[in-house]
């Protein structure tokens, strides 16, 4: 039985989530937002279970900012469509799919609102000793931005590193944003800086944008974090009356853990020391975050071995630097076992063919030697006279002889250099 508890919306209490739910994915608007929050905020450290989290209507609508008295009808529908929303977790292999509440009631005698968490939260919001992050309520309920709100649990995490980088893609993710404002440009206009602007006028840290590009397009962005109040310190969660120190910055090993954790990595200790000791700190700490910020690897510790045994310096823009080189011979390779094949062989089984091939070659898995191949895939069955794509069909033949005549030199010299 569920024990009950009146919630009032106290900012000065603190919100204490679980890393992990904090890299999920999933989208919430600004109001839902501040729902979760609030009764997140009345968790306290010793809690063993969720309560049934009543919510008077008045605190309720002074908690979001409503004018006016807002109608039932109005409530249920904001409630009926948060109980609908889901988050993704993804946990070693799986991607497992969660509500975020599991009960809402309302007592119109009473003008209250009853709420429970769903159970499956209950590690990531309960008794949490390692791995979590802590901010005063106060911090969110101002927000406007749902996207700020986000950004500022996403940077608030990273508090004493001082920064934070993301991919666009993984970025784009984590807010929800993966179909909206395509164009750069427009996404920072429309979602990164109206959260800057919110989280220095309304919040406890601020932030300043560093874009790194790839030619002309913005590959990543990094989030360079200031807290806004010198020497804070944070309440002790298991007792508010008193102030304790602020932790010391995480390990490069512990903020990457949690990092592919997020994303269903495990990343054991003895591993990452291990290739720290062959390859370098810098240089293992980059091919990590670049591998965990791709969403189509499969096997993420075996594509972030074969990148630090292939790359020749710390940085993977070095690495990115002899990409080219190393599929064109790769491609001239596999051009040289299959160009007499073309007649003989079906598409579809020169292709598995071709991945065998590099998996054996190159030492890697399966899975990443089909990621692998998907690079040159293209040129590879044009140069056998097929066009990419399921559906082989033949090139013009005097298009496929001035390739296949161009290859045949840069095999002669690939042969003569090896």
């Amino acid at each position: 039985m569920y024990k009950t508890e009146v919630v009032e919306a106290n900012t000065n209490n603190l919100v204490t989530k679980s890393n992990l739910l904090i890299e999920a994915n999933y989208k919430l608007g600004v109001t839902e937002q501040k729902i979760i929050l609030c009764i997140a905020s009345k968790i306290q450290p010793d809690d063993s279970d969720f309560k049934t989290y009543t919510l008077p209507i008045k605190e309720f609508n002074k908690l979001l900012g409503l004018k006016g008295t807002p109608k039932y009808t109005e409530l249920r529908k904001i409630t009926k469509d948060l109980m609908q929303k889901v988050f993704e977790v993804r946990i070693e292999n799986k991607v497992i799919q969660v509500a975020w509440l599991s009960y809402v009631a309302y007592n119109v005698t009473e003008g209250t609102i009853d709420i429970r968490f769903d159970p499956f939260l209950r590690p990531y919001l309960l008794q949490l000793k390692k791995e979590f992050t802590s901010y005063k309520l106060d911090n969110v309920v101002k927000l406007k931005s749902s996207y700020a709100i986000r950004i500022y649990e996403l940077l608030k995490q990273y508090e004493r590193v001082q920064e934070r980088t993301f991919s666009m893609e993984h970025l784009r993710r984590l807010l929800g944003v993966e179909d909206l404002y395509p164009a750069y440009g427009n996404f920072k206009q429309r979602v990164l800086i109206p959260a800057q602007k919110e989280l220095e006028k309304k919040t406890d840290i601020s932030f300043e944008l560093e874009e790194m590009k790839i030619g002309r397009r913005v590959d990543k962005v990094k989030f360079v974090i200031r807290s806004r109040k010198k020497a804070a310190k944070q309440l002790n969660l298991f007792d508010d009356t008193f102030e304790t120190p602020q932790p010391p910055p995480p390990s490069s090993y512990e903020r990457l853990r949690v990092l592919a954790l997020s994303h269903g990595v495990n990343l054991s200790m003895e591993t990452y020391h291990k290739w720290v000791e062959a390859y370098g700190e810098v240089r293992v700490v980059n091919v990590i975050e670049e591998t965990i910020s791709k969403s189509n690897v499969k096997n993420p510790i075996g594509y972030i071995t074969y990148m630090l045994r292939e790359s020749t310096d710390g940085s993977l823009q070095a690495a990115a630097g002899d990409e080219d080189q190393k599929e064109q011979d790769l491609l001239l390779y596999l051009v040289s076992r299959y160009r007499n094949s073309r007649e003989k062989l079906p598409y579809w089984l020169i292709e598995e063919k071709a991945v065998q091939d590099i998996e054996h070659k190159l030492s890697v898995p399966s899975d990443d030697a089909l990621y692998i191949f998907t690079k040159v895939k293209q040129k590879f069955f044009e140069a056998l006279g097929f066009n990419a794509e399921d559906r082989p069909s033949p090139m013009q033949e005097e298009e496929f002889l001035k390739m296949r005549d161009e290859l045949s030199q840069q095999l002669k010299e690939y042969k003569n250099e090896i």
